[in-house]
């Protein structure tokens, strides 16, 4: 979500809302203990993992128009799985 975040790629405005409330729940508040975590930081850099252990890098999609709809299409998934772990 950071990244969708930083990269305005998700259609919903509230993304850092919701991104610091997970970011809670996770227990990574801190910018230390987000450092520690793996995910975290791929998630930063734009890496998704996948169902089958791979990973999706959005940077690699590049700035087409085609690669900004799946960038946004790919960061609303990650919001939708974020507001779904809230509730």
């Amino acid at each position: 979500m950071q990244y969708c975040a930083k990269e305005k790629l998700a259609s919903v405005t509230n993304v850092d809302n919701v991104k610091n409330q997970v970011l809670d729940k996770l227990g990574l508040s801190t910018p230390a203990e987000q450092k520690k975590d793996t995910g975290y930081m791929d998630g930063i850099e734009g890496l998704l993992n996948a169902k089958d252990g791979q990973k999706l890098d959005l940077d690699s999609l590049g700035n087409t128009e085609l690669g900004k709809k799946v960038k946004t299409k790919a960061c609303d998934l990650v919001l939708k799985q974020g507001v779904n772990f809230l509730s």
